[in-house]
């Protein structure tokens, strides 16, 4: 028996990362208005997804903010094909980045990837391999901050030092890159100016984001109770000397 309920209770991002987590096969169809879209789940992943003619991510695209409406998910139903390839977190960040911009067309105008100021850490410049370093130095000299990540605006991770048995790095970029979109979005509307950074509290601990540049975040992790102030402190520190080694 399929499992049926509103889209004001769990709209369509929390159904694919709840989906893609509990990793079963099964068949979402969604409903809004007089529109509705079928996505298929496997090993994972959203592997397929249609609405009408359209196939693929671009579904994904159209309804991601369809938060009016039902939903059914009948577990185990095999997806027909595969259309979509790219993860859902990088679905969901896509998605983002297009809401944040406000039409899917602006992200043709978004700086490529080459352009970007950083390196890979395992590009043949040693950029990256440079940048690891330097951040991982940099919280050996921090009390406060127990772990963090230099992400690029599109989730890309350029250097990272988390704590490995609690944190996945893609993850890290994904979600930092996830934050800032919403965060820039409401300080825009609220007339309060650029974003600068934001501090998010968590009953096992705390996530900083703060602007690097144009391109670049650095987010950092901390205990669950941090001397806030030092927290601050530690990341202006950390951020000024990230700075300038871009």
């Amino acid at each position: 028996m399929a499992m049926q309920g509103s889209l004001k209770d769990m709209d369509v991002a929390n159904l694919i990362q709840h989906n893609c987590q509990d990793r079963k096969m099964a068949q979402l169809d969604v409903e809004h208005q007089n529109s509705k879209a079928t996505l298929f789940f496997k090993d994972g992943e959203v592997v397929h997804a249609k609405m009408g003619s359209l196939e693929g991510e671009e579904v994904i695209y159209r309804i991601i903010n369809w938060n009016e409406g039902l939903f059914s998910l009948e577990v185990g139903a095999e997806p027909p094909k595969v259309s979509i390839q790219r993860s859902w977190s990088g679905l969901l960040l896509e998605a983002a980045k297009r809401l944040d911009e406000g039409s899917a067309e602006l992200i043709e105008d978004l700086p490529a990837e080459k352009e970007y100021p950083l390196a890979l850490p395992n590009d043949s410049s040693n950029q990256g391999g440079q940048l690891q370093n330097t951040l991982q130095q940099l919280l050996e000299e921090a009390s406060e901050i127990e772990g963090a990540a230099i992400v690029g605006l599109d989730g890309l991770v350029y250097a990272a030092h988390v704590p490995a048995t609690k944190v996945n790095e893609e993850l890290v970029g994904t979600a930092s890159a996830a934050i800032f979109g919403l965060s820039k979005r409401s300080v825009q509307q609220l007339k309060r100016g650029n974003f600068k950074q934001i501090f998010i509290e968590g009953k096992e601990g705390n996530i900083i984001v703060a602007g690097l540049d144009e391109q670049t975040l650095f987010i950092g992790l901390t205990s669950r109770v941090p001397n806030l102030g030092l927290v601050f402190a530690e990341v202006r520190t950390i951020t000024t000397k990230l700075k300038s080694s871009l």
